[in-house]
């Protein structure tokens, strides 16, 4: 089934600062590069960004927009993670009425999602993954006590 989005933007955007992180060889999605995003996308790679901006609650500006993730190509499931990031933010269904302004937001968490990364790469290096593992269970974990 597809849904109807409304005012999509054409491409979302990260900082010019952060291109060499989407693109080239030293990339972190090359598929040789050995990183932990290799053989990712640029759109999975902004996901992320997005989500860890989003569970630290900050968010920054982009500025030198380099618009590069056509949204036309993501998947359904992605955009919805965008979208559930705004309706989280608004609290309201008819903030999807324009989502152009939500894409914006989604851009300033994953702006902010990839600073922190490349600290915590420049810190951790190649373990990393495991420092990510840990904290991400952890997160479960207190969204299961919450739950219950």
């Amino acid at each position: 089934m597809s849904v109807r989005h409304f005012n999509e933007p054409r491409d979302l955007a990260y900082s010019k600062q952060h291109s060499g992180l989407f693109q080239g060889k030293e990339s972190w999605i090359d598929k040789d590069s050995g990183k932990i995003f290799a053989g990712k996308t640029q759109r999975d790679l902004f996901i992320f960004a997005m989500a860890l901006g989003k569970s630290r609650k900050q968010k920054s500006d982009v500025k030198d927009r380099q618009a590069n993730i056509p949204v036309q190509n993501m998947a359904e499931r992605q955009k919805w993670a965008i979208l559930s990031v705004a309706l989280a933010e608004h609290n309201d269904l008819m903030c999807l009425k324009d989502e152009n302004p939500l894409y914006k937001e989604a851009e300033r968490y994953a702006e902010e999602g990839l600073k922190i990364l490349q600290s915590h790469v420049d810190k951790w290096g190649s373990s990393y993954p495991k420092y990510l593992e840990a904290e991400l269970k952890d997160i479960l974990q207190k969204s299961k006590s919450n739950i219950e």
